[in-house]
């Protein structure tokens, strides 16, 4: 349960690195960095809770 929660602060600490680059016009190569870098998390996230899910059901 901690990784989840360090996955859910790392998401929201990404985001909103995201969009102070975004208000103050940062480069579209950092943006676009930046966004992997959340698309990546996210998805660590949502395979995570998957993982966790079908263990579950499997018990």
């Amino acid at each position: 349960m901690e990784y989840l929660q360090e996955l859910q602060s790392e998401i929201e600490k990404v985001r909103s690195e995201l969009d102070v680059a975004a208000e103050q016009n940062v480069s579209a190569g950092e943006c676009y960095k930046t966004s992997i870098r959340l698309d990546k998390l996210i998805e660590d996230y949502m395979q995570y809770t998957k993982d966790k899910v079908h263990f579950r059901n499997c018990k």
